[in-house]
């Protein structure tokens, strides 16, 4: 039997959500608890034991990547039983869950249970759709949800207008009030540096310029000074740790108005509650706009003395291609400096340029200019590479099987062997008895026989125990989990064109050397198993 565990945090903790933990108590507790209910069952004794995480999601939809893995492996029919802590580990979206309790599983021949709610799908042969209880609980998770996001949104918007913080991070010129975890006060080290950014764009200096001239400082980046602050939240470019100042980095400082003193909150509303994608722009006029809520770094006056300025250097706004033709973005990297490679059309071609060039053009990467045509060839050429080793690997798997399966046929013999063997032992000391019964045998030589029989019956279930112990469930959980996506990536070869949900779902990033030589970090092991 296969046992999968699913543990879910709720993104409501701070903690885990930014990072502070490597893993939040409430992770911690719900894998005691579930390991606890496991051995205490006798029916699960010997199974094999997987576990599925989510820390820091929210349980209001099922765009999660623990979950989709469980699921995956469920529709493989590679689980026996699914143990979780309550329904709302599992979802808080009623319809959803009622729809695997009901449906789903049943078909797969999954068994269910939640530890706290009492519920074992075992118990409910025909469904649950009868127990009132379920329902209640399920539906009564969702609208917790639903209500408790209302109140989050009322409180930030309470906090805001009274002038308070509710950005997790202060932003690079500030940090965090010793006396007052909702206040800002300059930061003694980057303070200036703003204020010198500011002094130096309106004496004329370029943004490239002033961007040269803090790298030549050796200044510290609003993203490194944020994680010597203690902050661990995982960006999209954090495994570069260490970046340089840049054109957008200046840029950015130059038109946040905040640098006023003003706290401008709510910008951005989450239109579907747990969706951190479904992040839409707030109407200016909805915005929460409080003056000197915290000390000014500059005066309103400098500050619109560069918006001006910036108009005049400002390009006029082109429409962006939809994300569905930029197969490539936020993937690609130069692997010189680590910086994101931008999208430029080039003799009427897009390529892939390293942003670096704005303001150091002494760096090796400058020569960096990828056709994305070419780029695209060379990737579908490799995802049919790899469907092609997953083929290897699969057949490197079945001759790793095939070779257990023969050791298990030989354990299997020699385990029948010795039962044989020590039922044989077993009579023969019984017979040894019924002589010395019989006055047939001495003491002293019924005594010798029986420690002789004796030491046989030892060694034989010695050998018993050894041939019992060839059973490896980690072998077996190994074969469960690779089976499944290798199966996956060899249908990778059908492939014909790249679109932008297959870039997502197999390629990681992508980086690029000088001479236009890349290295594709994919989304999979190198033996084939999906992460």
């Amino acid at each position: 039997m296969t046992v999968a565990k699913y543990i879910r945090l709720s993104s409501t903790d701070e903690g885990a959500r930014y990072g502070e933990k490597l893993e939040s108590d409430s992770v911690t507790h719900q894998r005691m608890l579930l390991d606890r209910y496991i051995s205490e069952r006798p029916e699960f004794e010997g199974s094999t034991i997987l576990e599925f995480l989510d820390d820091g999601r929210s349980g209001t939809n099922f765009d999660r990547p623990g979950v989709q893995a469980l699921l995956s492996a469920a529709k493989r029919r590679q689980l026996n039983c699914i143990i979780v802590k309550d329904f709302t580990r599992f979802g808080r979206n009623s319809l959803e869950v009622d729809n695997y309790l009901e449906q789903v599983f049943p078909f797969l021949g999954i068994q269910f249970i939640s530890v706290n709610d009492g519920y074992d799908s075992n118990n409910y042969p025909h469904g649950c759709a009868g127990d009132l209880g379920n329902g209640i609980r399920t539906l009564m998770g969702e609208m917790y949800s639903l209500d408790l996001s209302q109140k989050s949104k009322a409180a930030k918007r309470q906090y805001a207008q009274r002038g308070q913080i509710i950005s997790p991070y202060p932003i690079y010129g500030y940090i965090r009030s010793s006396e007052d975890k909702r206040a800002w006060v300059p930061d003694p080290d980057a303070a200036p540096v703003v204020r010198q950014i500011f002094d130096q764009f309106l004496d004329g200096t370029t943004m490239a310029e002033i961007a040269k001239g803090l790298n030549t400082q050796g200044l510290p980046t609003p993203s490194q000074l944020k994680r010597a602050h203690g902050s661990k939240r995982q960006l999209w470019n954090s495994e570069r740790m260490q970046n340089e100042w840049g054109r957008s980095t200046v840029n950015r400082i130059l038109q946040d108005e905040r640098y006023t003193g003003k706290l401008i909150a709510l910008k951005q509303t989450r239109m579907e509650v747990g969706n951190y994608k479904s992040m839409k722009p707030t109407p200016k006029e909805n915005w929460v706009v409080v003056p000197d809520a915290f000390e000014a770094l500059i005066s309103q006056q400098v500050f619109d003395q560069a918006k001006e300025r910036l108009q005049k250097f400002s390009r006029p706004r082109t429409v962006p291609a939809p994300k569905a033709d930029r197969l490539f973005v936020r993937k690609l990297k130069c692997a010189g400096c680590g910086l994101a490679l931008d999208r430029r059309k080039l003799a009427g071609e897009w390529h892939y340029v390293c942003g670096k060039l704005a303001w150091d053009e002494t760096e090796h990467c400058q020569n960096i200019r990828l056709s994305e045509n070419e780029l695209t060839q060379a990737v579908l050429e490799s995802i049919h590479l790899q469907a092609k080793l997953a083929k290897d690997v699969e057949r490197q798997l079945d001759r790793q099987e095939a070779g257990r399966r023969r050791e298990q046929n030989a354990a299997q013999k020699r385990l029948s062997g010795a039962q044989m063997k020590l039922e044989r032992l077993a009579g023969e000391k019984k017979e040894v008895y019924l002589q010395y019964d019989r006055g047939e045998l001495t003491w002293a030589e019924f005594d010798a026989q029986c420690k002789a029989l004796g030491r046989k019956i030892d060694n034989c279930r010695k050998e018993l125990s050894d041939s019992a112990r060839s059973d490896d469930p980690a072998w077996a959980a190994y074969m469960l989990c690779h089976r499944g996506p290798i199966s996956d990536l060899k249908e990778l070869e059908q492939i014909k064109t790249l679109d932008r949900e297959t870039v997502d779902r197999l390629v990681h990033s992508v980086k690029v050397y000088v001479g236009n030589r890349i290295e594709i970090i994919w989304n999979f092991s190198a033996d084939g198993l999906l992460s």
